[in-house]
């Protein structure tokens, strides 16, 4: 059982991503909690509704239409109606769906910034939509759809649209998980329909939960390849046995970034200290290594300091209300505005994106280095009696091929813009588009640290006898129980597969 608490005020991205996981094992059980005060502010908004409701006066998003209609007033007969259909009409999205844990957090975010009492969902409501998280129902969401205007409406519209009933969802079964559709999850469940009442409809679209979800999904992957990029370029110094002093705190404090000094020092934790092979080249005639290997610190230091400044501002949005117009039941008051852009998590996104590109690229130069024998010391393309074998000579045109399809990706979809909804929402975020594209970037450069490790262990069993640090051999270690040393050419694909696998399983990191 994995619980999390909601009060809409400290919920963090590594919580949030952890307990997301869950989703993605059927055999997970989740409880989510809402702290008491945050429900006496859902409460008290829920109240305001209601009273709004009953005053007769036009409230956007309680009795008018919608964006461009917004000047349409609705007769409180059909209001019922209208918030039902808000989420039909708007659950229009198309692609492949989101993976589970994205739904999931998408979810969390929104029931978070319920919690801070300016949304308007009522309790009851709010608790059903819980039961239904908690029994591992989840709608089919298409990926593509929304341009993060008036926030992430056509994904969330389908994740909204199972809780009445409509639409389809996965759930958990002995066998994994079964796609049926949402009725008859919901009556397998024993959970009825939700029905919506005023404003409640828009306030369950609204927002940027999406777009954050992505962010946040990024940032935890980011940290990963940050960190993976640290054992690598390690592993790499000692194959093409490179000087170990650019790890050294003189020199790193020197630059005055956080993130170098940070990643310096990782990269020194795994060399640790003199090694068998560090002696072996002391008195080598060579006076610099490459930029790849020389400037590792600050090339992953600039991501860590990314990292670092994106965990603040996502901190922000997840806790964050983002719907319009927000609620104030203590001042009486319904103000209109637009947090629901989401140029936060966008930007984060981007960034993140040019960030694992930036990492993609220098790993991709220690693979080339070590081609090269003349910079490595080390048989050329890292094969014995070459010529009769090509050995890793294709495996770097691989990194190149997925690091350049990083670079074309790296557009940032910040800066793009297309109005929508009849010029009314004339300026939009592109959060969506960002944090998917960004996701991309991830898979292949953990693909390319992948064949950088690969590359290392062939490097370093070409030095034989002379030994790595304690750590790096557990990690080789590791890499020789999947992918054996190539003597000679064999069939090269799967040997990447099996370390991307230890690369995404977070293995090799724990040595």
């Amino acid at each position: 059982m994995q619980d999390i608490t909601l009060n809409g005020d400290s919920l963090d991205i590594e919580t949030l991503w952890r307990f997301s996981q869950a989703a993605l094992d059927p055999k997970a059980r989740i409880k989510i909690r809402i702290e008491p005060k945050a429900m006496a502010r859902v409460k008290a908004a829920e109240k305001f509704v209601h009273d709004l409701a009953s005053s007769g006066d036009t409230v956007y998003g309680l009795n008018t239409g919608f964006g461009y209609f917004a000047k349409t007033r609705i007769q409180e007969s059909q209001i019922e109606t209208l918030q039902h259909n808000i989420i039909r009409s708007h659950a229009c999205g198309v692609g492949d769906p989101l993976p589970r844990d994205l739904v999931l957090m998408l979810w969390l975010i929104l029931l978070n910034s319920v919690c801070r009492g300016h949304r308007g969902l009522a309790s009851g409501k709010l608790q059903s939509i819980i039961r239904m998280l908690e029994a591992g129902i989840l709608a089919v969401v298409p990926s593509r759809g929304s341009v993060g205007a008036s926030g992430d409406l056509a994904p969330t519209a389908h994740a909204v649209l199972a809780t009445l009933g409509e639409g389809e969802c996965n759930v958990p079964t002995a066998k994994g998980f079964a796609r049926m559709k949402a009725s008859a999850a919901l009556k397998k469940a024993g959970i009825k329909p939700i029905t919506l009442g005023p404003k409640e409809g828009l306030c369950l679209i609204n927002g940027t939960q999406l777009s954050a979800a992505l962010a946040v999904k990024l940032w935890n992957e980011t940290k990963q390849l940050v960190d993976t990029a640290n054992l690598a370029a390690a592993m790499s110094i000692e194959a093409l046995r490179a000087s170990h002093h650019m790890t050294d705190d003189l020199l790193l404090k020197e630059q005055r970034q956080e993130g170098t000094l940070a990643c310096g020092r990782a990269i020194a934790k795994w060399l640790g200290g003199e090694t068998g092979v560090s002696k072996s080249h002391a008195d080598c005639d060579r006076v610099q290594d490459s930029y790849s290997l020389r400037c590792a610190p600050q090339v992953h230091g600039m991501a860590w300091d990314e990292l670092a400044q994106a965990k603040e501002t996502l901190a922000r949005e997840i806790n964050a209300t983002t719907d319009n117009p927000l609620l104030f039941p203590d001042r009486k008051l319904v103000i209109h505005g637009g947090n629901f852009h989401a140029i936060y998590p966008a930007r984060v996104s981007d960034k993140l994106a040019m960030a694992i590109t930036t990492l993609a690229a220098i790993s991709e130069r220690r693979v080339n280095t070590a081609m090269r024998t003349e910079k490595s010391g080390l048989p050329t393309f890292l094969i014995e009696n070459g010529g009769l074998n090509s050995g890793f000579m294709m495996v770097q045109v691989t990194a190149a091929a997925l690091v350049s399809e990083c670079k074309s990706l790296c557009f940032p979809a910040s800066v793009d813009s297309i109005p929508t909804n009849n010029d009314q929402e004339d300026h939009v975020s592109m959060g969506p588009g960002a944090g998917l594209k960004a996701l991309e970037i991830a898979k292949h450069a953990r693909y390319v640290l992948a064949i950088e490790l690969l590359i290392a262990a062939q490097g370093l069993d070409m030095l034989r006898p002379l030994k790595t640090s304690p750590r790096l051999e557990k990690v080789k270690a590791a890499i020789r129980a999947r992918v054996k040393y190539m003597k000679e050419d064999r069939f090269i694909s799967p040997d990447i597969e099996a370390v991307h696998e230890l690369v995404r399983g977070n293995f090799l990191l724990k040595n």
